[in-house]
Order: structure tokens, then C-alpha cells, then sequence
């Protein structure tokens, strides 16, 4: 591989990690621009009673209010999707924003570890934006596999390291890797236990749930795991 080519890679993973931190925080902003100034901004805060006040308004400039109700208007997701799936993509999308970190430096060590850095961020972004488009039991799946396998791979090279002198010693452990690790446990979880509580028939036309829809606890992980990439992004932390 060229010189050239090495560049466009290091490039390429650059590029992604930045943009995963941008669109990280502007969904930070988006999910809690309505939380913080709901009045302000003439949005209701998301609860029960505002979403049934919302539609009941809605039905009315429609002069549609006996056709329109809490449960027509505004059918809630399963908590499932509005909790598991949205921790599975935002901690997928988070650990590829580590991998395209870590990528340029691992090229500089090793064409082939910077080579499966790249490969893994993309990787885990094409799941992400799969899961985006439609969730189906072998995605999922997929995605447990996927990140079961690069966790069993850090384990083992910071326990034994690699053969055939590719790593002759384990590397220590740094933050980044720290941080990959918990997501991709994360995405493991959230799709074990989708795997386990949907039932076959909901796979049918199931999408993530919209934004507004999520549980505070998927929530809490978007914010937490943009913040943490900002952080890890100007620390200057190793990997």
C-alpha cells in the first residue's frame, strides 16, 4: 500500500471520528433543547398529559377531534424500541468514533492494526445506520457477534497480546479502549435483550423510535457517550 493510500486512510478515519463528535453533540442539543426551555420554545415537555393535550390541540385545528385521540394520534413505541435500540445505536455509533480515532495512530504502529481499525469503524457505522433503517432479528444478531468478537480481541491483546510477533507483549489498557469496550457491551445487551423480548411479528416494518419517543434512560446515554467522545477527543488520551 502507497504512501499515499495510507494517508487517505488516516484521512478517512480522521474525518469520521470528527463527524460522529459533531452529529454526537448536535443531538445532545436536540434532545434536550425541548427539556431545557420547553416554554420558550413552544414545545411541551414529552410526558403523557402533553402528548395528549398536543393531540387533542392537533385534532382540533384539524376539526377532526372525534377521529383523533391519545391513542390514534400518538401511539408510544414499545419500551424496548424506545429504550434498547437507541442505546444499541448511539453506543455503536460511539464505539466507531474510538476505532477512527485510534486508527491514524495504530497506521503509524502497524499497516494491518491500522487497516482493521478503519475496517472496524466502518463497520460499526454501517450497523448503526442499518439499524436506522430497519431492524430485523439477523441485524441484530449481527451486532452481537460483531461486538462480541472485538471485545473477546481487546481482552485478549491486553492479556497475551497477538502471535506470529504481531504483539509480542499485551498493550496496556488506555481510555479509549476503556470506552469502546463499554459500548460495545452496551450494544451487546440492548440487542441480547431485544432478541429476547420482541416477539417475531413486531420485526415487521420495526424502526428505531423517533427522537422524542426515547426513554430517559437511551437519553441519558446519548448525552453521556457524546460528551465522553468530546472529552476523549481533546485529552490527548492514549488508546
Amino acid at each position: 500500500m502507497t504512501a499515499w493510500s495510507l494517508d487517505s486512510v488516516s484521512l478517512l478515519t480522521h474525518g469520521v471520528h470528527y463527524a460522529l463528535v459533531v452529529v454526537g453533540l448536535v443531538g445532545v442539543a436536540y434532545l434536550l433543547g425541548p427539556q431545557l426551555a420547553p416554554r420558550a420554545a413552544g414545545v411541551l415537555p414529552r410526558d403523557d398529559h402533553a402528548r395528549r393535550v398536543a393531540a387533542l390541540r392537533e385534532a382540533v385545528a384539524r376539526g377532526a377531534l372525534l377521529t383523533a385521540g391519545p391513542t390514534t394520534a400518538h401511539a408510544r413505541p414499545a419500551p424496548a424500541v424506545a429504550l434498547h435500540l437507541p442505546v444499541a445505536v448511539v453506543a455503536s455509533a460511539a464505539a466507531a468514533g474510538v476505532h477512527a480515532a485510534m486508527g491514524p495512530l495504530h497506521l503509524d504502529q502497524s499497516r494491518l492494526f491500522g487497516l482493521f481499525f478503519a475496517a472496524s469503524a466502518l463497520t460499526q457505522l454501517g450497523w448503526t445506520a442499518a439499524a436506522l433503517q430497519r431492524v430485523t432479528p439477523g441485524l441484530l444478531r449481527a451486532g452481537i457477534a460483531l461486538n462480541a468478537g472485538t471485545i473477546a480481541l481487546w481482552v485478549w491483546t491486553r492479556t497475551w497480546g497477538l502471535p506470529l510477533g504481531l504483539m509480542p507483549t499485551p498493550e496496556p489498557v488506555g481510555a479509549w479502549d476503556l470506552a469502546a469496550v463499554g459500548w460495545e457491551v452496551a450494544v451487546v445487551l440492548s440487542c441480547v435483550w431485544l432478541l429476547r423480548c420482541l416477539p417475531p411479528a413486531s420485526y415487521a416494518g420495526l424502526r428505531i423510535a423517533p427522537w422524542a419517543d426515547w426513554r430517559s434512560g437511551a437519553v441519558i446515554v446519548a448525552v453521556v457517550s457524546a460528551v465522553a467522545l468530546l472529552l476523549l477527543s481533546l485529552s490527548g488520551a492514549s488508546g
